[in-house]
C-alpha cells in the first residue's frame, strides 16, 4: 500500500512538469523578432527541491529532462543535465532556503536560471561543435525568472493541499 501511495505523491510534481513541458513548447514572443520559451519544468523542479523533494526524486527528474528533450527536439540529454543540475543545487540548499521569505527563494531562483543559461549554453556549444549565441539564453532564463512568481503561487496552493492530503511519514 504504501509503494502505491507514494508513487501517487510523485505523479503529482510529474504530471505537473507533464503540463509544464507542453506549456514550454509554446514559444513566447520577446520584442526582438525572435521567439523564446520559458523552461516552466525549472520551476516545477526548484520549488519541490525546496518544498516537497521526497515527491520529486533525481530519477523522476531525469526522467521529466529526458522526455523535454525528446519533445522539444534539441540536443539529448541537454534539459536532462540542466534539470538535474538545477535539482541537485537547490537541494543541496534547501536547508538554507526552507523557510525564507519570497524574495530570497526568487532570488535563489534566478540564480538557477543563471547557472541554467550557462549549462546550456555550454553543451549547445559542444553538441554543435562551436559556440552559439548566448543571447537567446539569456533571454530564455530572465523570461524563466518572471514566470517564477505566478507558477510558485499556484505551487505553494497545491504544496498547502498536499500537506493536507499526505500521510505521515
Amino acid at each position: 500500500m504504501r509503494d502505491i501511495s507514494q508513487a501517487f505523491w510523485i505523479a503529482v510534481p510529474v504530471g505537473l512538469s507533464l503540463v509544464c513541458i507542453l506549456l514550454g513548447l509554446v514559444p513566447v514572443g520577446v520584442g526582438t523578432g525572435g521567439t523564446i520559451a520559458p523552461i516552466f519544468t525549472l520551476t516545477i523542479v526548484y520549488f519541490f527541491s525546496v518544498h516537497r523533494p521526497e515527491f520529486f526524486p533525481p530519477w523522476a527528474v531525469f526522467f521529466v529532462g529526458l522526455l523535454q528533450d525528446v519533445m522539444s527536439g534539441g540536443p539529448l540529454g541537454l534539459y536532462t543535465v540542466v534539470l538535474l543540475a538545477a535539482y541537485g543545487l537547490t537541494h543541496s540548499q534547501r536547508l538554507f532556503l526552507m523557510g525564507r521569505s519570497f524574495s530570497i527563494l526568487w532570488v535563489g531562483f534566478i540564480a538557477i536560471c543563471a547557472i541554467a543559461a550557462a549549462i546550456s549554453w555550454f553543451g549547445a556549444s559542444v553538441h554543435y561543435g562551436q559556440a552559439v549565441n548566448p543571447l537567446p539564453l539569456l533571454w530564455q532564463a530572465c523570461i524563466t525568472a518572471l514566470v517564477y512568481p505566478p507558477i510558485s503561487f499556484i505551487l505553494t496552493r497545491i504544496n498547502r493541499q498536499l500537506t493536507v492530503l499526505a500521510p505521515a511519514a
